[in-house]
């Protein structure tokens, strides 16, 4: 939402003639970059909002509760230490309209001064709590000089401000200058935004839209001066504007000639612009975050989802060939005669087929022998007949996964509110083990927390009755997960003598009670991370974490195990 300097000035007129002379009687802080000052003047509370928020950042009288932490943050406590029960002597803009710099002069019980200093200058926001000596006490967020090395803000550093924009003129100065130069409408807003200190694009279209045409200098400095006129005079007309659905899109201290006049609604001041205009936008982001990450995950494991029923159609195909395996070993157990040692193919009457003389060439391999081929084929079959159930049961599953994607889809298409996107989460979230959808958590937490299992990928899977399985990604990831994440309990997996992903069943001490379900999805996780992930049907080992031993100086993810038993699954298209 749009906070330049013109928003700034009206809002510290507004301070001004409202709470100079009242008293701190209550400092909040319910968010780490907002903080509430309660002022009493005149037989009236006055809820005063600072935010330092890069995205939102901004400063105005507010009506809206907001909820605070249990334990109060750092900087709010040192507030309530200096500011508790102080008097304000003055609002001001310092620096005037080319800064947005705000600050609020107090002075405490004991007479010494306080200035809380509101820097509204996108993601280099802060609030900056300054004494009379004007040393840094504290502030919102702390500016080192591994960060900035030419204006720390740290506690016991000398405050600056933050350095000018050089070369920027005055825009309420006369006009000096004699040049007839011609702009068009774009190149117009870009020059004043380039040339006046404290104009925003916003406000420099503004300008534009009062000038006269031609679009010279000279007829821009008069259509900004138009709209800047307000600043003299003090006669705000504070408006919300919204789009043709409704929608509100922000809020300006003067009437807007860039914006339909029907789509404009007079409010009684400028901070109840803001606070209408800033909740609405805020509502409207949140919930359109979370409804566009909510969708993103959902592509992502619908195409999963719909790779996995590629390779089973693929695998179910190899199966079906049974029949053809068994037959190719009857007809090298009928030709045995007229084989040859070395001999690559042999071709011979098809007695299978229904076509009269039809002929079969079957693939021989020259090392083995007439029996040996044959047996070939017979494993081959056994193979696929025993794969046939296995992928049968594996569609069923990711087939049922695709509806239920699309169903939330649909849902999610249709869905107004961040509840009811919470909604569709919560009904898909634990199936697919999704992460928490809300996006309305605290920014500063969310860059503070560690990343899971510090960094190393492990994915997250939940079987149809409820276990929680665990996968390594990359080897430095499977000696993680089986060296500090499993418990002894646990169910550890890995595919028979080939290099496979490790996988663990969070047993939960109760590894009896792991379903057989549980487990073969578990082993087809660990099969499609193998390196014979093709194979028609894949050896998974299974045993409790607890007779699994990681050899000294052993490479990342090298381990041995046993009392070991197997599983068979087949393969993603063997």
């Amino acid at each position: 939402m749009i906070f330049d300097a013109l928003m700034l000035a009206a809002v510290t007129d507004e301070v001004s003639k409202n709470v100079t002379g009242g008293r701190i009687e209550r400092i909040s802080q319910p968010e780490p970059l907002d903080l509430v000052l309660r002022i009493y003047n005149a037989g009236a509370k006055h809820d005063l909002l600072l935010s330092c928020d890069p995205d939102h950042a901004r400063v105005h009288f507010t009506s809206i509760r907001r909820d605070n932490p249990p334990q109060p943050p750092v900087f709010c406590m040192l507030l309530r230490k200096y500011l508790d029960g102080a008097r304000l002597v003055a609002a001001d803009m310092p620096s005037g309209l080319g800064e947005r710099i705000f600050v609020l002069e107090f002075r405490t019980y004991d007479g010494e001064t306080m200035t809380l200093v509101a820097e509204i200058m996108g993601r280099h926001s802060n609030l900056i709590l300054v004494n009379g000596t004007h040393t840094i006490l504290g502030a919102a967020k702390h500016i080192g000089r591994d960060i900035n090395r030419f204006r720390e803000v740290l506690p016991g550093v000398k405050y600056q401000r933050p350095p000018r924009q050089l070369g920027r003129r005055n825009p309420l100065e006369a006009y000096e200058g004699d040049s007839e130069e011609v702009f068009d409408e774009k190149t117009s807003a870009d020059w004043l935004v380039a040339t006046y200190g404290g104009v925003s694009p916003f406000l420099a279209r503004e300008a534009v839209a009062r000038s006269k045409t031609p679009y010279t200098e000279r007829s821009l400095w008069y259509g900004l001066n138009d709209a800047l006129t307000v600043l003299r005079v003090g006669d705000w007309k504070p408006v919300i504007w919204t789009d043709d659905r409704g929608a509100t899109q922000g809020a300006y201290p003067i009437l807007l000639r860039t914006v339909s006049e029907k789509l404009q609604h007079r409010r009684d001041s400028i901070s109840v612009a803001i606070d209408h205009a800033s909740n609405s936008v805020e509502q409207r982001d949140t919930f359109t975050q979370a409804r566009d990450t909510l969708q993103s995950a959902l592509a992502r494991i619908q195409k999963q989802r719909e790779r996995d029923l590629n390779d089973i159609d693929q695998g179910l195909k190899n199966a079906s060939r049974a029949a053809e395996y068994q037959q190719n070993g009857d007809m090298i157990q009928a030709s045995a005669h007229d084989i040859e040692k070395g001999q690559t193919s042999i071709t011979s009457p098809d007695y299978y087929s229904e076509t009269p003389g039809a002929t079969r060439t079957i693939a021989l391999d020259p090392t083995l022998s007439t029996r040996e081929n044959a047996e070939r084929y017979y494993k081959k079959a056994r193979k696929a007949r025993d794969s046939v159930l296995s992928l049968e049961t594996r569609r069923m599953t990711v087939a049922a996964d695709v509806q239920t994607i699309a169903s939330a889809q649909r849902d999610l298409d249709q869905a107004t509110t961040e509840e009811m996107v919470e909604a569709i989460h919560e009904r898909v979230g634990e199936r697919f083990s999704l992460r928490e959808s809300r996006q309305n958590t605290d920014k500063s937490d969310r860059r503070d927390a560690p990343p899971p299992y510090e960094g190393h990928k492990i994915r997250t899977f939940r079987s149809a009755d409820g276990w929680e399985i665990l996968v390594g990604e990359n080897a430095t990831a499977n000696d993680y997960l089986t060296t500090k994440v499993a418990s002894s309990s646990d169910i550890w997996l890995h595919v028979r003598a080939a290099t496979s992903a490790h996988g663990v069943i969070r047993a939960q001490n109760r590894p009896a009670s792991v379903s057989p379900a549980a487990l073969r999805h578990a082993a087809e996780l660990v099969a499609a991370r193998s390196e014979i992930k093709h194979s028609s049907l894949i050896p998974v080992d299974y045993t409790l974490k607890k007779y699994v031993r990681k050899p000294r100086k052993s490479a990342p993810g090298q381990v041995t195990y046993n009392n070991e038993k197997t599983l068979y699954v087949a393969g993603i298209n063997g």
